[in-house]
């Protein structure tokens, strides 16, 4: 099979991570990206954005369908930048049944997907109304699925020919263009809908014998949290500043006019103009 390893940059969220084990790979190391970035380890590859203010979605469009944007490979292994491999992807993928198409870890640190996205609400990680249409059209449509365990989406092994798998790829990228940027919540749906039951890996998220998470010492964890309603308040503030200063000017603006001697004059002419007019219409009355 022809096999890569990839990851997706978006939006200056954070630096790229190297990869040391590249150099006993035979496979491809591929890093899609928004801006130019330099590497040893990574071929930068530009993407093309489908969402021109979205950092995370366009990072999602490239993360969820690799038989879309990795034609030319057959499968591939996803790592999230902040995961640094130990060992060569060979082994790994050596280690992995990838008949039926997917296969990920489960989540080391949540019971339910139910958990998941309590913990997403209360840290604030995605637009609140977002969160809470998808977890209320969850619960009316696939309430089973609220309780099952999650799963951990920063490593993924993927076959790109299996029809299940791309079918559910899709889905899932439809559900998070609709839902939640948070592409674990939509996970479990996503395969249920596509009728793909994913490999489950038991690896521990933080530490395998493949893998360590995380590395984010460069990470601007301020993009991490929802900013909607936080920009939404400073642009509200911005623009009564611009509307007080506007009428400061116009208050000046008059107030200069009332002092000038050309507004008096022209003032009491058309006072004089009104009592000539009143007179005149006085007179053809009489």
């Amino acid at each position: 099979m022809r096999r890569c390893v990839f990851t997706v940059l978006t939006g200056g969220y954070e630096a790229l991570n190297e990869q040391p084990v590249a150099a006993d790979s035979a496979l491809q190391f591929i890093c899609f990206t928004d801006r130019p970035v330099a590497s040893a380890t990574w071929q930068i590859r530009d993407m093309v954005k489908p969402f021109a203010a979205d950092d995370f979605r366009n990072q999602r469009s490239y993360k969820l369908r690799p038989h879309a944007v990795l034609p030319e490979f057959d499968a591939s292994l996803y790592i999230d930048n902040s995961v640094i491999l130990k060992r060569p992807p060979e082994s790994l993928f050596e280690t992995t049944d990838l008949t039926r198409g997917l296969a990920l870890p489960a989540h080391s640190f949540r019971a339910t997907l139910r958990d998941e996205f309590a913990e997403v609400i209360a840290q604030r990680l995605d637009d609140p109304a977002r969160l809470t249409t998808q977890l209320a059209d969850y619960e009316a449509a696939y309430p089973d699925i609220l309780d099952r365990p999650p799963v951990w989406c920063g490593l993924m092994l993927r076959d790109h020919r299996h029809p299940l798998a791309i079918g559910a790829a899709d889905i899932w990228a439809a559900h998070v263009y609709r839902y939640s940027r948070r592409d674990q919540l939509s996970s479990l749906v996503a395969c249920h809908l596509a009728g793909l039951v994913p490999e489950i890996l038991k690896l521990d998220n933080h530490e395998s014998p493949f893998h360590s998470w995380p590395h984010i010492a460069d990470r601007r964890t301020e993009m991490r949290s929802w900013a909607g309603e936080t920009q939404l308040v400073d642009a509200l503030r911005l623009e009564t500043v611009q509307l007080q200063a506007q009428l400061r000017q116009l208050q000046a603006e008059r107030a200069a006019l009332l002092e000038s001697r050309s507004w008096r004059i022209t003032s009491r002419l058309r006072r004089t103009a009104r009592r000539l007019t009143a007179w005149r219409r006085g007179n053809r009355t009489a």
